[in-house]
């Protein structure tokens, strides 16, 4: 009677076990950017990655208001009231490629090997995600993409055809386009955070409007439907089509470091030069999904589903000027790096990374006009203050620039640009760049200012300490965080250089 009743108790805790542990098979959609990831259910438990805005998560176990999620490499818990809980799903919907030669890897990550491609409009369904990479499986060949490169439409969205009864509604008619600056979107039914969410979009999309109001921008999505959107979030762009290349005004700007140059259009030819992020080029013409660009007085090729198209005037270059900064050598100091991050935005933006991206851009532009460039840092490594001015000092640099995103305290309001410079000597070139930045990027101008700044104080060439906004500030930040934004900072300093100089 005894071993019968420890069998019994034996067999249920067996059931238990194997019914417990993955029970809960909800989704956590994150909705911030840098979210932690930590071993317990708490923050006194230790960091051991990071999550970000829109990414999507199986959630394994809650408690105490936090959740554990499965993730790539190692489980750990984030805080729930920083996520967004979601039924969880099967994906069945079918989903087409945007691009050609989409990889598919063996792991959500982009250090899976590659095991095929998907041409642009390949159809496939996907099976499971984790984070926004989504398993697939075309042919023969199954594994990891990223779901920013798949649409659910199956053809690219087209103009919408004309309707008799728009111009009877000018609410109807497209006063612009918009293009999406933050990783995810929402679009609300009306212009306030109060709004049902309708869909959302992501960075890069580009959308018309057709109305404008409080901040808000009433757009254009799928199938001529209407939603509003935060203007603070978005960055209008001009009504030309932006899979149109121009035929002297277009460039293409790289998204990663160490891009590979082709001698042809395709990954089969061999790579005659690489380039960094933020590099521009002047497009020749287009074949395919390939551009074809000046590359050190020759030409090269480099895939179009790693680039970002620019038009000259207003993204690629600084705007023409009666001189340029051929002959002079400026030294860019991205504030902050590795151990030092700087300001935290409210998002979760660190000012080490948009300083650092801030001046490859600013790299480029300077080169584009002639200009030697030299960086106190290129990657996120920790730099001592002494060694960034010691480098200068012993350089041959015509200008010393130092790029800083600001901060206030939470009960302070405060948002704009600032220039600082020591020495009265270098005022001019402060009230030079302060104007052309401000200028340029249309934020508020809060003027120059003699700073007590070891970077300027100790340095014995030309040199200032721009303030670039305010990550403090929870609109600001959304702005001063894109790419678009950095590229109008990086074109008023080059300007205001220019101006300085001559």
């Amino acid at each position: 009677m005894k071993k019968g009743i420890i069998f019994f108790i034996l067999i249920l805790g067996v059931l238990t076990f194997y019914e417990t542990p993955y029970a809960y098979a909800d989704k956590a959609v994150i909705q911030v950017d840098y979210l932690n990831v930590r071993t317990g259910p708490g923050t006194n438990y230790d960091r051991i990655g990071k999550v970000h805005t829109g990414e999507t998560y199986k959630i394994i176990e809650e408690k105490d208001n936090w959740l554990k999620i499965q993730r790539s490499g190692k489980d750990g818990w984030v805080a729930k009231w920083l996520t967004k809980v979601k039924a969880d799903q099967h994906i069945t919907d079918r989903h087409y490629s945007k691009y050609d030669y989409l990889r598919i890897r063996s792991a959500p990550n982009l250090d899976g090997k590659i095991k095929g491609y998907l041409m642009k409009g390949d159809a496939v369904e996907p099976e499971k995600s984790d984070g926004k990479w989504v398993y697939i499986q075309k042919g023969n060949t199954n594994g990891w993409v990223h779901g920013d490169y798949l649409t659910k439409e199956a053809k690219q969205k087209q103009e919408p055809e004309k309707d008799e009864k728009a111009d009877e509604n000018p609410s109807s008619t497209v006063k612009g386009k918009v293009k999406v600056g933050t990783a995810v979107l929402n679009v609300r039914s009306e212009n306030s955070t109060r709004g049902r969410i309708l869909t959302r979009i992501r960075k890069g999309e580009t959308y018309e409007y057709i109305a404008k109001k409080d901040r808000w921008y009433q757009i254009k999505y799928s199938s001529g439907k209407t939603g509003w959107v935060a203007g603070w979030l978005v960055n209008e762009t001009d009504n030309e089509q932006t899979n149109t290349p121009a035929s002297k005004n277009t460039y293409v700007s790289l998204n990663y470091n160490g891009t590979n140059l082709r001698s042809g259009p395709s990954t089969n030819y061999k790579i005659v030069g690489r380039g960094h992020k933020g590099d521009q080029f002047q497009v020749l013409s287009k074949e395919g999904q390939w551009y074809k660009i000046s590359y050190e007085s020759k030409t090269a090729y480099v895939a179009g589903w790693i680039v970002e198209e620019t038009n000259q005037e207003s993204t690629a270059t600084t705007p023409a000027t009666s001189n340029s900064l051929k002959g002079k050598t400026i030294m860019i100091d991205a504030g902050h790096g590795g151990r030092d991050p700087g300001a935290v935005g409210r998002g979760g933006s660190y000012e080490k990374t948009l300083t650092l991206d801030t001046a490859y851009l600013l790299k480029s532009q300077l080169e584009s006009q002639g200009a030697k460039v030299l960086m106190t840092r290129t990657s996120d490594h920790y730099i001592s203050l002494t060694i960034r001015t010691f480098h200068s000092n012993r350089s041959n640099a015509d200008a010393f620039i130092s790029l800083h995103y600001n901060a206030a305290p939470l009960n302070v309001v405060a948002r704009g640009i600032n220039s600082y410079y020591y020495s009265s000597k270098d005022k001019a070139l402060a009230d030079s760049l302060q104007s052309s930045i401000v200028s340029y990027t249309g934020l508020r101008d809060r003027g120059t200012k003699k700073g007590d700044f070891h970077v300027i104080r100790e340095n014995n060439k030309p040199s200032v300490l721009l303030e670039l906004g305010f990550l403090s500030d929870a609109r600001e930040e959304q702005t001063i965080k894109t790419r678009s934004y950095q590229i109008k900072a990086s074109q008023g300093i080059v300007e205001g250089l220019t101006h300085y100089f001559n």
